[in-house]
């Protein structure tokens, strides 16, 4: 079976779709019409074994780093996040923070749910729920666009994460998908398959297409959000 096509059969699939439409606008702009659109960011593709390095939110395994769940050991104070006065230990928390159109919100988030540490996935649930109906009506759009400027902010702080990433060069970062089932595994990440007996990773890898791309750059990548994007009331700062 030829990748496009094992591709195009995966993406008729019902589950996934409802799936991968909670996350993005236009499920049909996810699918790719050559091979040669699998490299690009926001694209589904076949990404051979042999050429990917993969990660997974597991604490002492390869690349843990590059994870966006990746904790920074609690007392390597030097390689904690900070956005302004804020200094934290995880990305997912910054990532988050800006979901919601809500200054209320991203102080509950930090006062209440965060406290310099991680994510707890039950409390996020709750913060979703204390706060629905306040999401930007366009974080669907410009969602990919944020996690850029996360990345290099993630790039700029922590030489963790700087190893892990240069550590890997030649290869593909990939988001393991394998072992997960969330709404939002396939893009950001990629998953495990066989196709024709050999081994790809399926998926869009949207964060490892970001993270090559970061790793390319030198930690610096274009981005662009809207004029009301903001963080605890106020224009985000610029890196």
């Amino acid at each position: 079976m030829k990748t496009l096509q094992y591709i195009h059969e995966r993406l008729s699939d019902a589950e996934l779709r409802k799936k991968l439409a909670t996350v993005v606008e236009d499920v049909d702009a996810l699918v790719p019409q050559s091979e040669a659109e699998f490299g690009e960011i926001q694209k589904f593709g076949l990404y051979p074994a042999e050429e990917c390095v993969p990660f997974i939110t597991k604490q002492k395994t390869p690349f843990y780093h590059l994870d966006n769940m990746s904790l920074v050991p609690k007392d390597d104070v030097r390689n904690y996040l900070q956005y302004g006065d804020f200094k934290f230990r995880q990305l997912e928390v910054l990532y988050n923070m800006a979901r919601m159109d809500s200054t209320e919100a991203h102080e509950w988030l930090r006062d209440h749910l965060f406290q310099g540490s991680r994510v707890d996935a039950r409390k996020k649930a709750e913060y979703k729920a204390k706060f629905r109906g306040l999401e930007r009506a366009d974080w669907k759009r410009i969602q990919v666009e944020w996690m850029k400027y996360c990345l290099m902010l993630k790039y700029r702080c922590n030489s963790l994460f700087r190893k892990d990433l240069n550590d890997c060069r030649g290869k593909l970062p990939v988001e393991d998908a394998t072992k997960t089932n969330y709404s939002s595994n396939l893009f950001w990440g990629a998953r495990l398959v066989e196709v024709d007996g050999k081994k790809y990773y399926f998926g869009c890898n949207v964060m490892g297409k970001l993270l090559a791309q970061l790793r390319a750059t030198r930690g610096k990548m274009e981005y662009s959000l809207p004029a009301d994007f903001h963080l605890f009331g106020k224009p985000i700062i610029e890196l």
